[in-house]
């Protein structure tokens, strides 16, 4: 029994219309304050609403299930005995429905065979593309087709998701193309050879179609691309071969020459073009060295030696370090030298004859350094630069006789008259030359006039004559000279005079008196 200051919780669930059912329970408490002692017990009901999962009648009921499971699993079979018929074996059926049978290996197995599959297929293409490219089709199509049909064995083999099946097609389809791969190198050697054969046999149309096939293995070839290219011209290089030929054959060798030229402005490296362009060209080299060679020859004859030089020159020049060429030449140049030698020899007597003994030592000079071992160079030499020195020294005295004032100089004179008189055979110029010496020495030593005045205060010097002193007028016999008087005077500056003294007197008398005082 409770009473209103009774705390009452319920809920009933039946209760909550249908429309405003709410998806939880709620519970609402009322509290209602009390006005009975603080220290009255409250009282709640007994009966208070539990889950039926809490509820004990739940838990008795669970415990009796498991032990009656208990005893149909262990005690029963061993109550009852085993039946008098044969036991059937059921085959396991197919599941359907829901059921699934999990094969984790051979997934992966499968899985794997199918990632080699593609891989291997991923590399067969790759080869396909590279050997499409070379134009395989053209060198090698029954391989080739021979391994895309293994590759279509492959796919279908991959479609039935037979995958390690499909992997051996797909690496036997591989490999076949490896092999077409490996090929190309010498498919490539082959048809440059067929072609390189075909062109030297004259067939452009057969070199032309191997060299196209190289360039479709390999386009960037260069022999097969010079092949190809000089295929195109083949039949007029040839043409012109083959007259060139016949020109050779008559000897006619300029026509010749120029024919096989037109073969090389074709093609420059054809080789029976080249070959006879080289025969030729031997030929009218070899005509050229003997013709040249036979113009020496005859010049020398003729002592016309610079033009024998110059005839062996050009045949060395057709025939580098030809013995004969170079024979010929030493023979041309020595007869030449000779000559000239003697030329110059010979004119070199003719200066003497005439006297002109410079230009007769220049020239036996430059005989003798071309020839040291010419005696007669090398007398002449002496003689003449004998004669030119004593040439030199006479004409210095007579140039300048005023220096024989000089007891030096004069002494020297004297010697040269000695030695130009002693010269045998002497010639017109040298006679002419020792007697104008002579008259030069006589007119040195004869003494000419000479007159001085000064003013009979200053004190006249001769140098390196004599002291005059002091004097208004003086009357002296020098000798041809140059000379100088000085003048001094006390108080006064000094005067120096410098006059000449020829074979003709002085012009006027000579004055020395000193006018400045010195301040």
């Amino acid at each position: 029994m409770t009473n209103k200051n009774d705390i009452e919780t319920t809920f009933d669930p039946s209760v909550i219309e249908p429309e405003t059912k709410p998806t939880a329970p709620v519970i609402a408490p009322i509290i209602v304050p009390a006005d009975v002692p603080l220290t009255q017990t409250i009282k709640t009901s007994k009966k208070e609403a539990l889950p039926w999962q809490q509820q004990p009648t739940t838990y008795i009921a669970l415990a009796i299930s498991i032990l009656l499971a208990l005893i149909v699993i262990f005690v029963l079979p061993s109550l009852i005995g085993p039946p008098d018929a044969p036991a059937v074996i059921i085959e396991p059926q197919p599941t359907s429905g829901n059921t699934v049978q999990e094969t984790p290996f051979r997934d992966a197995q499968l899985a794997k065979a199918r990632r080699e599959s593609q891989d291997s297929l991923s590399q067969l293409l790759e080869k396909q593309n590279f050997l499409e490219k070379k134009n395989v089709l053209l060198w090698g199509k029954t391989s080739f087709d021979a391994a895309l049909n293994k590759a279509a064995e492959g796919d279908l083999l991959y479609r039935q998701r037979n995958f390690t099946e499909a992997l051996n097609s797909y690496k036997d389809a591989l490999d076949k193309l490896i092999v077409l791969e490996d090929r190309i190198p010498k498919e490539l050697s082959t048809n440059l050879q067929k072609g390189n054969k075909a062109f030297s046999d004259g067939n452009a149309i057969e070199a032309q179609q191997y060299y196209e096939l190289a360039l479709a293995i390999d386009a960037s070839n260069a022999e097969a691309t010079s092949g190809l290219e000089r295929t195109r011209t083949l039949d007029n290089v040839l043409a012109f071969i083959h007259q060139g030929t016949d020109a050779l054959d008559d000897q006619q060798l300029e026509q010749a020459q120029e024919l096989f030229q037109q073969a090389l402005k074709l093609d420059v490296l054809h080789p029976a073009a080249v070959s006879g362009d080289t025969q030729v060209k031997a030929l009218i080299q070899s005509r050229g060295f003997n013709n040249a060679m036979s113009r020496g020859y005859l010049a020398l004859e003729a002592n016309q030696f610079n033009n024998a030089a110059r005839a062996f020159r050009q045949a060395l020049a057709l025939q580098p370090g030809n013995k004969t060429a170079n024979s010929g030449l030493a023979q041309a140049n020595n007869a030449s030298a000779q000559r000239t030698t003697r030329t110059q020899l010979n004119n070199a007597a003719s200066h003497e004859t005439n006297e002109q003994w410079h230009q007769a030592r220049d020239i036996y000079i430059r005989v003798q350094a071309r020839d040291s071992s010419l005696i007669e160079a090398k007398l002449g030499k002496i003689r003449s630069s004998v004669r030119a020195d004593l040439s030199d020294a006479i004409n210095k005295i007579l140039q300048s006789p005023l220096r024989l004032a000089s007891a030096g100089v004069f002494k020297h004179a004297k010697r040269l008259i000695k030695d130009a008189e002693e010269i045998r055979s002497p010639g017109p110029k040298h006679k002419a030359q020792t007697e104008q010496l002579k008259q030069v020495l006589n007119i040195a030593i004869t003494p000419i006039a000479v007159e001085l005045y000064s003013d009979n205060s200053t004190k006249v010097t001769l140098l390196r004559v004599q002291e005059l002193g002091l004097f208004s007028n003086k009357q002296l016999a020098l000798k041809p000279g140059n000379y100088v008087a000085v003048g001094s005077r006390t108080g006064y500056r000094d005067v120096r005079i410098e006059f000449q003294v020829t074979s003709k007197g002085l012009p006027a008398p000579i004055e020395i008196i000193c006018r400045e005082p010195i301040s």
